[in-house]
């Protein structure tokens, strides 16, 4: 492996200790993957490994179209298909991610859309939900059927289930994720008040979102969150966590 390509990884490790940090992690559970630079699948998170655990490239597997492990030590996901239809079908993505936060998952099971009760929400133009009656993804039929139910966007509520999100970069995926995670409680929040809300209009939405999904703040953020792990870490006494 190339110092690049782990260089990359290792970023993308700690984007998995970030999720976990901010809400992401669910046991074991939750992945993410990055398009190999190569041409020959994507590197995914190894499996039966907490996202917070995920320290270094050596963490990930390079899987295949056909969802062969190539290289790499542990094992693979089951829900591969969701990397695999999602890189196929979007040439835009590098970086693919599925998780369960609590509120977004608890989201997913209702049919009222992500309402702008803060910014936060407005960082999605759209947010869609697809409805398979499968615990996973796990073939890729299923998988090609989220990758289009997600369509041009970004994030996909998986209904009863979790979300899935990607990004054109390790920091704009990661960033996705923080940010679906807080418009979903902040809609939870907003949701329970028994006064009806003001939101602003489409043009409104349209343009805020213009306004704050920017690749400067995209950086911001990330920078921000990765002083935060820092912070844990020395709280922690564990420098692994901020490796």
């Amino acid at each position: 492996m190339d110092q690049s390509l782990q260089d990359a990884l290792n970023r993308l490790a700690r984007g998995c200790r970030i999720l976990e940090m901010e809400g992401h992690g669910d046991m074991t559970l939750g992945h993410l993957s990055l398009r190999d630079p190569h041409g020959r699948g994507f590197w995914l998170k190894r499996n039966a490994r907490g996202l917070g655990e995920i320290l270094s490239y050596r963490d990930f597997v390079l899987v295949d179209e056909r969802g062969r492990q190539l290289e790499g030590e542990g094992g693979r996901h089951s829900e591969w298909p969701i990397h695999w239809a999602i890189l196929n079908l979007r040439p835009d993505v590098q970086v693919v991610a599925h998780t369960h936060p609590p509120h977004a998952s608890v989201l997913s099971a209702f049919t009222d859309s992500l309402a702008p009760y803060t910014l936060d929400a407005d960082y999605f133009q759209a947010l869609p939900c697809h409805r398979d009656d499968s615990a996973l993804i796990r073939t890729p039929e299923q998988g090609l059927a989220l990758a289009r139910a997600l369509g041009a966007h970004f994030a996909v509520l998986m209904a009863n289930h979790g979300v899935t999100f990607c990004g054109t970069s390790i920091e704009h995926a990661v960033c996705i994720g923080l940010l679906l995670e807080r418009a979903a409680r902040q809609h939870t929040i907003g949701a329970s008040r028994p006064n009806p809300p003001v939101f602003p209009d489409a043009a409104g939405r349209a343009r805020r979102h213009g306004e704050i999904m920017s690749p400067v703040h995209i950086t911001h953020c990330w920078d921000y969150f990765n002083r935060k792990l820092e912070a844990l870490a020395a709280r922690q006494g564990d420098p692994r966590i901020f490796a």
